[in-house]
């Protein structure tokens, strides 16, 4: 059983002469793979044994070429979500890169956490709100300004802190 030759089978002037039992190796050159190809797809129940090292040429070549088409089908297809599931999987590593970057900034101390920020800006705000207040006691002394002006000036600095604690921030 042994040997045949390929160009018997594609020659064009007789009906193709293809065994009905093929050895390993003949198998192999017959699907252009290896010999321990042809043994691993015997072991999955592709190539059919009748027999140690032979096959049913037949129901080898059609289970075969089922394989093929079925591997060709899952390659063309997307797989499972396709496009939606890449995009999640992106959106997740984008996360979990931008997740490790401020990681990273609060342990350079290039990041501090938004309660320390706003106490500290509270905090700055208040002795600058003190600083302003205390205008019209200061200049008081220094000026020869009657008590009426001192209280327009310290009426009129109270209401400019209150508008500006009042507006929009945006």
């Amino acid at each position: 059983m042994d040997e045949f030759d390929l160009s018997d089978i594609l020659a064009d002037d007789r009906p193709p002469a293809i065994p009905a039992i093929l050895d390993t190796s003949s198998m192999a050159r017959l699907l252009d793979i290896t010999a321990e190809r042809v043994r691993m797809l015997a072991k999955d129940g592709v190539l059919i044994k009748t027999d140690r090292g032979r096959f049913d040429t037949q129901a080898s070549l059609q289970n075969y070429i089922r394989r093929l088409r079925e591997s060709a089908a899952r390659a063309g297809r997307p797989s499972q979500g396709g496009d939606a599931l890449k995009a999640e999987r992106l959106r997740l590593t984008s996360a979990q890169a931008e997740a490790q970057e401020a990681k990273n900034a609060v342990l350079l101390g290039e990041l501090v956490p938004a309660a320390d920020v706003e106490a500290k800006w509270a905090e700055i705000l208040t002795d600058v709100r003190a600083a302003i207040l205390a205008v019209p006691g200061r200049i008081a002394g220094r000026m020869n300004l009657s008590a009426t002006d001192i209280t327009a000036i310290d009426a009129e600095i109270r209401l400019a802190l209150t508008e500006a604690g009042n507006a929009d921030p945006a």
